[in-house]
């Protein structure tokens, strides 16, 4: 998998663990979900920026990398 989607997916479950952390802390349940969603997250965030050959990425790359994204999402159909 390429480093850009890994960081991207990563970005993209954070938000999502923050959102169940909180749904679950507002029912009283215990929040499984978001501990999940949240290292997996965290995981691939971390990943991508040690595999990444230009270094570490930052928050100023995920414009551009949802671009790309989109474009080699578009180009595959």
């Amino acid at each position: 998998m390429d480093t850009g989607i890994m960081f991207l997916l990563g970005v993209y479950l954070v938000p999502l663990a923050f959102v169940s952390g909180m749904s679950a802390w507002a029912d009283g349940r215990r929040p499984y979900l978001a501990l999940i969603l949240g290292v997996a997250g965290g995981a691939l965030v971390l990943v991508a920026s040690l595999l990444n050959p230009d270094g570490a990425y930052g928050l100023e790359d995920i414009p551009l990398l949802t671009l790309e994204f989109a474009a080699r999402i578009w180009r595959a159909f």
